[in-house]
């Protein structure tokens, strides 16, 4: 498979958070903007996502899938071996959200809301929170370098179990 072809999983669970995702959108701006708005913040969860599987990509680190659960988007990914490459890539997708703010800025009605989700999710994803982007980083920096150890930050995923590729 080629180092840019991650297979896309969209789990049962995973058409939840979509449809709670839209219905979000239509309580807050009413059914034909909320649909838009909804259907945005869920591909702005998968860019989140894909920020994450650039870096990994960028720097050779093995992904194996990408995908929507109820939990929110994943990816699936070989721990990177570096702490430096660990942080890379746990930053990369509040990154991503935060790339795009700018311009979202741009389009005219849905822009601003569009931002300030992305916005949000770029803020929210780097606080240390359970399962969180931030805890992840801190978790790297703070790893102990005994051989022993293990760094408990592999991927995020639906399923808790953490994958080893190689």
């Amino acid at each position: 498979m080629s180092r840019f072809m991650v297979p896309f999983r969209m789990h049962d669970t995973g058409w939840l958070l979509l449809a709670f995702c839209v219905l979000l959108g239509i309580g807050f701006y009413g059914l034909r903007l909320g649909l838009v708005v909804g259907a945005a913040f869920a591909a702005s969860l998968l860019l989140h996502e894909m920020g994450h599987m650039l870096a990994a990509i960028l720097l050779r680190v093995p992904v194996r899938e990408f995908g929507l659960c109820l939990c929110g988007a994943y990816n699936r990914r070989a721990h990177a071996g570096r702490r430096r490459d660990e942080v890379l890539i746990s930053a990369a997708g509040p990154l991503m959200n935060l790339f795009l703010v700018l311009p979202l800025l741009y389009i005219p009605v849905i822009g601003t809301k569009l931002a300030l989700c992305n916005l949000s999710l770029c803020v929210v994803n780097l606080l240390p929170l359970p399962s969180s982007d931030g805890l992840r980083i801190l978790r790297t920096i703070w790893a102990s370098n005994r051989a022993g150890d293990v760094i408990p930050v592999i991927s995020q995923s639906c399923s808790t179990q953490p994958v080893r590729l190689g």
